[in-house]
């Protein structure tokens, strides 16, 4: 598998307007139009543009290519809620005892935050079906956390990532159906590509009061914190790098948030930098990982296994000679 991680190009909006026909309608962070994908890319080359100082609000857009084909994207979003809220629901547990009567009751309780004040957020994954197996999932959600640790001062001290939550096959979310339609009076499609744009109508029209669990109806209580059949390999990836639930959820499908501190993160931690040559001249027979070109002018990230050519290696990534690669080597499986 010879697939390359790298930034979004402006010459790639041709192929990523067509991409977005296959996009399942779920995933909201895709640009959805032509005008929308333009701007995403430029917002990215900006971001990749500036210097490494802490975050302010950027986009970095990359994109998957083998043999000159684009496959699959992905995206780090940075200081989250600066600008505008990002709203989730922690869930809280309140215990109540009456001694007299013997009786105990222990609720949950879901409460409307903003806590992911100033944090980082991994999303936008996305593969194309065809091009789905052969480690490019793993590639791909992985590249993020390489280019976090090519350069962590862009991304300030903690990152997150809400997972995709439980809908049935027509869509339905049968979480939003028992609390968000309640009063946002519209269907969780519209609900949920509204706030891509506003969030203010969501402080204006959310409940301010804790909502009890136990009054929700069965189906809408059972999958919060439940991911989407299609997104717990990605949910899966995250937690083996460190990332843990922490008892957050989307406010529109209840699907679970995972976060982890940067510095935290197996990648970060255990990515080793050195040069090309120094890597090139290697033991063939040390594990597999994944391989990332460090300037982030040039940011490129791969995969190799054991035994590959790393000279080959290091062509897929555009690097050579005294050039800082970053080197991860996967853990248990080769990757």
């Amino acid at each position: 598998m010879t697939a390359t991680v790298r930034p979004a190009a402006r010459s790639d909006l041709d192929r990523l307007e067509a991409m977005i026909a296959h996009v399942d309608p779920g995933m909201l962070t895709m640009p959805s139009t032509r005008e929308a994908m333009q701007a995403r890319i430029d917002r990215s080359v900006n971001a990749f543009a500036r210097g490494s100082v802490p975050p302010e609000n950027e986009c970095y857009f990359l994109v998957m290519e083998e043999d000159g084909e684009l496959l699959g994207t992905a995206a780090i979003f940075t200081n989250l809620g600066v600008e505008r809220p990002f709203y989730s629901y922690r869930i809280s547990r309140d215990s109540k005892v009456s001694p007299e009567q013997n009786v105990k009751a222990e609720l949950d309780l879901l409460h409307l935050v903003n806590d992911y004040h100033g944090d980082t957020e991994l999303g936008t994954l996305f593969i194309e079906r065809k091009a789905r197996g052969g480690g490019r999932g793993r590639l791909l959600s992985f590249a993020r956390l390489m280019l976090i640790a090519a350069d962590p001062v862009r991304f300030g001290p903690k990152a997150m990532a809400e997972i995709r939550g439980f809908t049935d096959k027509e869509g339905k979310s049968p979480f939003w159906d028992g609390v968000g339609a309640k009063f946002f009076h519209m269907d969780y499609r519209k609900a949920d590509v509204l706030s891509a744009r506003d969030h203010r109508f969501i402080a204006d029209l959310m409940p301010r009061y804790p909502i009890y669990v136990a009054l929700l109806p069965d189906d809408a209580r059972n999958v919060i914190a439940k991911p989407h059949p299609d997104a717990e390999p990605a949910l899966a990836m995250l937690k083996s790098q460190g990332f843990h639930y922490n008892n957050v959820v989307d406010i529109f499908d209840a699907g679970p948030t995972v976060e982890a501190f940067i510095d935290h993160i197996d990648i970060v931690r255990s990515a080793i930098r050195m040069t090309a040559a120094e890597f090139q001249g290697g033991d063939l027979r040390a594990p597999g990982g994944l391989i990332a070109l460090a300037d982030l002018s040039r940011f490129a990230v791969t995969q190799f296994v054991n035994g590959e050519d790393l000279g080959a290696v290091l062509k897929r990534i555009s690097a050579s000679g005294a050039d800082d690669v970053l080197v991860y080597r996967t853990p248990g499986k080769h990757a």
